[in-house]
């Protein structure tokens, strides 16, 4: 919980990147920064939460839980198709998608869906961009593929991980993308979030249904 405008305002200023195009792109999204729970973790699905919500939760990890898989078609490099993990992939395409459903001012939730049109909800999946931004500390040549929206020119929207309990009981933290405001400052004030990133990282091993996060690697 953020006590103060100032504090909701300042702690939320956005980076200035450069724009990147990743051309038939395979991989999952990784939260950096935020807390120890989260930083470095890929978001996976766990359908326990009222909303299909990519997010992360305390270790050890359910296995039948699998990372939130993407894929960017070089020709659509705008959209973020779902990579289907389980053995019955629905027979249309998915999408993820910044969800406003839930009518919180300039503040929407990171969702998977397959009904990106459906009447009666608020989808924005249409204008994902990729930016480049060097690696804090280590390697000056090193550097990350942070996600963003829109065009957001003078870098007034970012990330935040917010806090949920699903049905279970159980906490996991799942990205929102906010634009802080006098409009939602009551909003992000009550919610328990920190200020994080959200990276893309490549896969480096096959989807496999029976695979522990539903990808064939070591871990």
């Amino acid at each position: 919980m953020k006590s103060t405008t100032t504090t909701v305002l300042t702690a939320l200023s956005a980076l200035t990147l450069s724009p990147v195009a990743l051309a038939d792109f395979d991989g999952f999204f990784r939260f950096i920064g935020g807390n120890a729970i989260i930083s470095g973790e890929r978001l996976r699905l766990n359908n326990s939460i009222p909303w299909i919500s990519p997010g992360v939760s305390h270790a050890p990890y359910n296995p039948a839980d699998h990372y939130s898989r993407i894929y960017i078609n070089d020709t659509t490099p705008n959209l973020l198709y779902v990579v289907p993990t389980n053995p019955h992939p629905p027979p249309v395409p998915g999408y993820y998608a910044l969800s406003g459903t839930e009518g919180v001012p300039d503040a929407y939730r990171l969702v998977q869906t397959y009904r990106p049109d459906e009447e009666g909800s608020v989808n924005l999946y249409k204008e994902w961009k990729v930016k480049k931004a060097c690696a804090k500390g280590g390697n000056k040549n090193e550097t990350r593929s942070l996600l963003r929206y829109g065009n957001d020119l003078y870098g007034e929207w970012r990330w935040i991980a917010v806090r949920e309990i699903g049905y279970t009981g159980a906490e996991r933290w799942v990205p929102w993308w906010v634009k802080p405001s006098e409009a939602n400052i009551g909003n992000l004030t009550a919610w328990d979030y920190d200020i994080a990133d959200l990276e893309l990282v490549a896969a480096t091993g096959g989807v496999n249904s029976n695979a522990p996060g539903g990808v064939e690697e070591g871990n």
